[in-house]
C-alpha cells in the first residue's frame, strides 16, 4: 500500500491561499460556492477543493490546475456533494473536509477518508453521544476531564471511516474505537499534533485486486 498523501491546513495557511484563485473548477463547484454566503464558509469550501487537488498533484505528479474533481452522492443521487472521485484518475481516491477556519484532504492509491473538527467551541451534548458512541466509547468520553475533545477525537475517527465506506451514519454505534487492536485492513493518521484547536483523523483502507469499493 503507498501511504496517503494528506494534510489538515489552517485556511490562511500560504501552502492553500495562493491557488484558490489558480485552481480550475468544475461547475458545480462553482455554483455550490457561489450559493455559500461570501465570507469564511465559501472561503473554506473553496480551500478544502483547493487542498485535495494539491494532495493528488503530489501523488500523482500531475498539476493540480489540470485535476477535475466529482462528486456523487449515494443516497439522493446527486453530482454536486457527496464522495469525491478525480474524473481522469480512477485509479486514485481522495477525500475532503472543512470546518470553521480549516480544511483537511487526502488522496491515496487505496480509498481514504478524512475530517477535520473545529475544537474550540466544541460543547459536550450527551444525547448526541448516545447515539453514535459504543457502550465502551461513552464511558471513556464521560470518564474524560475534557469530555468535548474526547468525543470529537472519536467523532473525527467514525466520521473518516464513513467516508472510507467502512460503516454509515446510522450504524456508529457499532464500532468500538477503544478497543486497541486494529481494525483489519485500516490505517488511521491523526495529522494535527501542530494545530491545537483542530481534531483530525484520516484513514486509509487496504484493497486488493478485484474487490468492489463500497
Amino acid at each position: 500500500m503507498v501511504r496517503p498523501t494528506e494534510d489538515v491546513l489552517p485556511f490562511a495557511d500560504p501552502f492553500v491561499g495562493p491557488f484558490v484563485d489558480q485552481v480550475q473548477l468544475a461547475p458545480y463547484e462553482r455554483e455550490r460556492a457561489a450559493r455559500l454566503p461570501a465570507g469564511p464558509r465559501r472561503r473554506d469550501y473553496l480551500a478544502a477543493h483547493v487542498l485535495v487537488r494539491l494532495c493528488a498533484a503530489r501523488l500523482t505528479g500531475t498539476p493540480a490546475d489540470t485535476l477535475v474533481l466529482g462528486q456523487h452522492c449515494d443516497d439522493c443521487g446527486g453530482d454536486d456533494h457527496g464522495r469525491p472521485f478525480l474524473r481522469d484518475h480512477p485509479g486514485i481516491h481522495v477525500s475532503l473536509s472543512h470546518t470553521t477556519g480549516a480544511v483537511a484532504a487526502a488522496a491515496g492509491t487505496d480509498p481514504v477518508g478524512v475530517d477535520v473538527e473545529d475544537a474550540t467551541a466544541a460543547v459536550f451534548d450527551a444525547r448526541v453521544a448516545a447515539r453514535v458512541l459504543a457502550p465502551a466509547e461513552l464511558a471513556a468520553v464521560h470518564a474524560d476531564p475534557d469530555p468535548a475533545r474526547a468525543f470529537l477525537r472519536l467523532w473525527v475517527r467514525k466520521e473518516a471511516l464513513v467516508k472510507v465506506g467502512i460503516s454509515a451514519i446510522g450504524r456508529l454505534r457499532e464500532l468500538d474505537l477503544t478497543d486497541t487492536a486494529p481494525l483489519p485492513g485500516l490505517s488511521f493518521h491523526d495529522p494535527t499534533d501542530r494545530h491545537d484547536h483542530l481534531i483530525a483523523a484520516a484513514v486509509t483502507r487496504t484493497t486488493h485486486p478485484g474487490e468492489q469499493h463500497a
